[in-house]
C-alpha cells in the first residue's frame, strides 16, 4: 500500500491563511478557521495535515483525541484510534506523519469538525492561557519520543473495548499534544504522570476484566 507523506505547502493556496505565518497562531485559532473554512463538505487527513503544517503530528493527535473524548458509537474508539496510532508511531520515529493514501483521503464531515470545535474551544483556549514555553528540555527533542512512547501505549488501550476506556487516553494524549505545541516541560511532566496513571489504572481494569471472564467460563464449564 503505498504511503503519502505531504508536504506544508500542499492544498495552502486554497486556504483563507494561505499568505499568513499559521505557524505562530495557536491550535485553537487553527482549529476554529478550519471549521469555518467556506466550501468544505469534507475536510480530509491530507487537507489537515496541510493545514497544521509542521505541527501536524501534534495538531491530529489533538484533533483526534478530542473526537474520542465526545459520544461517539460503542466500538468506534478502535477505528478512531487507529489514526492516533499512527500519529504517535510519528512521534517515536521524529518524523512527518505519513498514512496509508486510503486514510489521507478520508476525513470528517465539516459538521462533525465543527462538533469538534464547538465543544473544544472553549477549554483549548483556557489552556493555551496557562501554557508558555518553560523547562523546553522536557518538551522538545528526545522528549518529544517519550511522548510518542507514551502516545503508542495510551492509543493501544483507547483501542481496546474496555468501556468508558477511550476517554482518559485520550485526555491524556490532548494534554502532551498541547505541552509539546508550547514547549511547555512542566505540563509536558503532568501529562506523563498521567499517562502513567491511566495506563496502570487501565491496564488493571483490563485484567481484572479477562479474569472474571476466564473465571466465569471455568464456571460453566466445571
Amino acid at each position: 500500500m503505498r504511503d503519502t507523506q505531504l508536504s506544508a505547502s500542499d492544498g495552502a493556496s486554497s486556504s483563507p491563511t494561505a499568505e499568513e505565518d499559521r505557524s505562530r497562531l495557536p491550535l485553537s485559532v487553527l482549529i476554529e478557521r478550519l471549521a469555518q473554512a467556506p466550501g468544505e463538505e469534507r475536510i480530509s487527513v491530507a487537507r489537515m495535515i496541510a493545514w497544521f503544517e509542521g505541527r501536524a503530528t501534534l495538531a491530529l493527535l489533538l484533533v483526534f483525541g478530542i473526537l474520542n473524548i465526545l459520544p461517539n458509537p460503542p466500538g468506534s474508539s478502535a477505528v478512531l484510534g487507529l489514526p492516533m496510532l499512527y500519529l504517535s508511531a510519528a512521534l517515536v520515529l521524529a518524523r512527518p506523519p505519513r498514512f496509508p493514501a486510503v486514510i489521507t483521503r478520508r476525513g470528517l464531515s465539516q459538521g462533525m469538525f465543527q462538533t469538534i470545535a464547538r465543544h473544544s474551544l472553549p477549554t483549548l483556549r483556557r489552556v493555551e492561557r496557562i501554557l508558555h514555553p518553560r523547562l523546553e528540555a522536557f518538551a522538545s527533542g528526545p522528549a518529544l519520543r517519550v511522548t510518542g512512547v507514551f502516545c503508542v501505549l495510551l492509543s493501544v488501550i483507547l483501542i481496546l473495548p474496555i468501556p468508558l476506556g477511550n476517554i482518559p487516553p485520550a485526555a491524556c494524549m490532548c494534554l502532551l499534544a498541547l505541552a509539546a505545541v508550547a514547549r511547555d516541560g512542566l505540563w509536558m511532566v503532568l501529562g506523563w504522570i498521567a499517562s502513567v496513571l491511566c495506563i496502570v489504572l487501565l491496564a488493571g481494569v483490563t485484567i481484572a476484566t479477562l479474569n472474571l471472564i476466564a473465571q466465569f467460563l471455568l464456571r460453566l464449564l466445571s
